[in-house]
């Protein structure tokens, strides 16, 4: 009978805690990726640069620019890369003219700034290598290379790579870029390379050739 209503007792207050939970993640649910911005530029120097940038975090936030990642390129570590998402395209340009946005000041200088706003079509919340490839291109017809490109998830798993974005640009709806993240760069540098994948770009309907490259979180 001391069990029962020990156990009884127990469940009363985890009943109240667990309903809270349940309707908490109801009412907050994970956000949704949309439309993101990205942005490439050069720092002279990453160490100075960063802390600087990361100071800056609120007013990003409060110009309607929520950071997800900072990176650079592997084999070239001072272009860095912001990625962000937005809530609406223009607020988000009218934000990237404050030369203080990225981290800029008197003392850190960082050039070649470039950005590009894409719309998400799909996204993996659960990849979370520190290394991925970010892929561009042009198609001829979405439905046509969207379904290759399904069809071919088995090659880009035996190549060391996992499925993470699929977007295209706001302003040209026909250029698509692919983000994979990186189990095996070797494995991922040969097979981008290859000659089945050209082929099975070209069948997809992709026009010309695509633009690679290949990036760490920092």
């Amino acid at each position: 009978m001391k069990t029962i209503k020990a156990f009884v007792s127990l469940w009363r207050l985890i009943v109240p805690a667990l309903l809270v939970s349940i309707s908490s993640m109801a009412q907050n649910p994970k956000p949704s990726l949309d439309r993101i911005v990205e942005t490439t530029f050069e720092v002279k120097d990453f160490e100075v640069w960063k802390p600087v940038f990361m100071k800056d975090s609120l007013s990003r936030r409060n110009s309607g620019v929520e950071m997800i990642v900072i990176s650079s390129k592997i084999d070239h570590p001072k272009h860095m890369m912001f990625v962000g998402m937005i809530k609406e395209v223009q607020q988000a340009k009218k934000a990237l003219k404050n030369p203080d946005f990225l981290g800029r000041s008197a003392a850190v200088d960082i050039s070649n700034l470039k950005s590009e706003f894409y719309e998400v079509l799909r996204f993996n919340p659960d990849a979370n290598e520190p290394r991925w490839l970010i892929m561009n291109f042009k198609i001829k017809d979405y439905i046509k290379w969207v379904n290759a490109f399904d069809a071919g998830q088995k090659l880009r798993a035996d190549a060391g790579l996992v499925d993470v974005l699929i977007a295209k640009d706001v302003e040209q709806p026909l250029k698509i870029q692919v983000v994979l993240d990186i189990t095996d760069l070797n494995k991922a540098k040969a097979f981008m390379t290859s000659e089945i994948l050209k082929e099975k770009m070209k069948s997809a309907g992709v026009i010309g050739k695509p633009d690679v490259e290949y990036y760490e979180g920092r």
